[in-house]
């Protein structure tokens, strides 16, 4: 028998003022009637920010998604996720336990937020058009953040990961490389700031370098375009050493470097110098040995013949024989030293930094709709956050702080406890007065207003 409303209330509201007696202390209780209060107050800067930079009204005049009937806008829905994703909240659910949120909905100028249902019912109806229209909104927001600081120089990382699939979702497939099932995106980070300039949802059974040339060729021309005479480097692991990709690069005088996979014609370019270095290192009573060498390269797929940079590691062990530990071949169009051209390769294993906190902060891994499509919206909204959240970091935190990772700043700056309260037409929200880090919030928000949209 369903209990009648006005019970249900009552049984709620006694279960808010009763206490919970904490039996490791004495004459100590907790209960839950603080009033109307956030623990996400500190979402008010990130909101702040989006403004200040004219993040929220380029969304409303790019973004919208088609339906009849509708109660909340696009933009608005839009917004909402986006705040939730900032906040830490990866799902849909999450919409109903933060409906009532008096921060949230201050925030989106609503009584209440949009529901599950309709959150889920908004990504639902996203198509093809949306993820060109999310693009746009991407690219416009790294332009706003280029026109207050102008990059001379721009390094691309481009590469693919595995998000895993459940169930009978679209396109997931089998992935050899992660011996795992999902999809395999490919994405683009600037290895310099952490932003992510582009990402594509793919199948599983797509492989890594398959298209690297369509996917980069909006990006190339994108920079070519607004950022003219920037110094662009292309960087990618051996997946996409595809001779397209370099003639495309080339075709803007960018430059490149990405690595080889090893093969027998390779190997016979550098194995008189893997045997002086075997000799050298047997005479010798040291334990580690680098040497670098280059030469011109020309695989039958190739246009041309390029450079090929070759590093040479070994390593002296007891246990084992001595042999080469490992090789790595490069192909560039730079013209810097063999050192410098290997370590500007190296470098790039930043860019898995930057998969890592996509994926466990802003929600990479939650894309579980069944379609296909939908999902590569969901993608797109996440990337969205990842980006709003780290030109946050760039633009209004020190540099102790711009290295602190997702987690670690929402707890410091985004999960504060508010109280609400109102004077007039005034709303105010008083924060905890214990906060160790009100200076840093102050700064960040002075910072906030510096920024002239």
């Amino acid at each position: 028998m369903i209990k009648p409303v006005r019970q249900c209330l009552n049984s709620w509201c006694h279960y808010s003022l009763s206490n919970i007696n904490i039996k490791c202390k004495s004459n100590f209780s907790i209960n839950f009637a603080g009033g109307d209060m956030t623990s996400d107050a500190g979402v008010a800067l990130w909101k702040e920010f989006m403004d200040s930079i004219g993040f929220s009204r380029m969304a409303k005049e790019t973004f919208s998604a088609p339906c009849s009937l509708k109660t909340y806008d696009d933009a608005d829905l839009l917004e909402q996720k986006l705040l939730m994703l900032l906040c830490g909240y990866d799902t849909d659910d999450e919409a109903d336990h933060l409906a009532h949120d008096p921060m949230l909905r201050l925030l989106l100028g609503k009584k209440r937020l949009a529901s599950q249902p309709t959150m889920s019912r908004f990504a639902a109806r996203l198509d093809e058009d949306s993820i060109r229209q999310l693009e746009k909104v991407n690219r416009a927001l790294l332009r706003l953040a280029y026109q207050r600081k102008h990059p001379k120089n721009i390094v691309l990382d481009v590469d693919t990961t595995l998000l895993p699939t459940y169930g009978e979702q679209e396109g997931g497939a089998y992935v050899h490389h992660y011996d795992a099932v999902g999809f395999h995106p490919i994405a683009v980070f600037d290895g310099l700031t952490g932003d992510l300039v582009r990402i594509g949802l793919r199948k599983g059974n797509h492989y890594c370098g398959k298209d690297a040339d369509k996917f980069m060729k909006p990006v190339l021309e994108a920079y070519d375009h607004d950022e003219p005479g920037t110094n662009v480097l292309l960087r990618g692991d051996s997946g996409l050493a595809m001779p397209t990709l370099y003639d495309l690069v080339e075709s803007y005088d960018y430059r490149y470097v990405i690595r080889l996979k090893q093969n027998p014609r390779l190997m016979k370019n550098v194995q008189d110098l893997c045997d002086e270095v075997a000799a050298e290192a047997a005479r010798s009573d040291e334990t580690h040995f680098v040497r670098y060498c280059e030469f011109p390269y020309k695989a039958q797929s190739w246009s041309r013949e390029r450079r090929v940079v070759c590093k040479i590691e070994l390593h002296k062990r007891e246990e084992q024989s001595l042999f080469p530990d490992s090789l790595m071949f490069v192909v560039t169009n730079l013209t810097a030293p063999m050192q410098e051209v290997i370590a500007a390769y190296c470098k790039r294993g930043a860019m898995e930094n930057f998969f890592k906190e996509a994926k466990n902060a802003f929600a990479f891994t939650h894309m579980s709709s069944r379609n296909f499509v939908t999902n590569a919206n969901r993608l797109w909204i996440a990337a969205l956050a990842y980006n709003i959240f780290n030109l946050f970091r760039r633009f209004c935190l020190n540099r102790k702080w711009q290295s602190y990772r997702a987690h670690e700043l929402r707890l410091r700056l985004m999960k504060i406890a508010g109280r609400v309260t109102r004077h007039a037409n005034k709303t105010i929200f008083k924060l905890c007065s214990s906060c160790p880090y009100q200076e840093t919030f102050r700064q960040a928000h002075m910072r906030i207003l510096s920024l002239v949209a």
